[in-house]
């Protein structure tokens, strides 16, 4: 390797990028990363923003929310109140978005609790020699490969019901009586 040492994160000089190619990605890369830190300003602190910014062609971007009209009427009309159903509008629009942040949160970490299941099941195939799995595809195992994973997959059912028919009968010798 060489023998260039790096330095961390260095401050690089503020000046305009010469190259037309290197000008175009660097826009559009800062574009998407200034419209992400917008979007999640509006997430966390429930707030309405508006951005414009111009290409180095002179071709406009915006990002608004909740939505272009509300955020400059809102801009243009500082010193009015503002009525009640356009409150009501975004006092739901907050609330379904919270409520779709809150089903994103269950999924990711269902998301989690599942890769980890199978991660575990990998490893338990594995340490437990179920040659073939799940590797290789069913259509090209050989008959011992078969019948190796059909016996396994028999036991693992076996131990599933009678944890099954356990867990009823510890749920229902745990049910209070009913109040008649």
């Amino acid at each position: 390797m060489g023998d260039k040492q790096m330095k961390g994160r260095e401050k690089i000089e503020m000046k305009k990028i010469e190259k037309e190619d290197d000008l175009y990605a660097s826009f559009t890369k800062l574009r998407n990363e200034l419209f992400k830190e917008a979007s999640e300003l509006c997430t966390e602190c429930k707030v309405d923003i508006g951005v414009i910014i111009f290409s180095p062609t002179g071709e406009p971007h915006s990002f608004f929310h909740p939505n272009a009209d509300k955020v400059v009427n809102r801009f243009l009309r500082r010193d009015m109140p503002r009525d009640d159903a356009d409150q009501l509008a975004e006092a739901l629009a907050r609330a379904r978005v919270e409520q779709l942040e809150q089903q994103l949160h269950e999924l990711e970490v269902q998301q989690e609790i599942e890769e980890e299941r199978a991660k575990k099941l990998d490893e338990l195939f594995a340490q437990d020699g179920i040659v073939g799995w799940p590797g290789v595809p069913i259509d090209q195992m050989d008959m011992e490969m078969v019948t190796n994973l059909e016996s396994k997959i028999d036991n693992l059912l076996l131990q599933l019901e009678e944890h099954a028919k356990k867990l009823t009968e510890e749920a229902s010798s745990n049910v209070p009586p009913s109040k008649i």
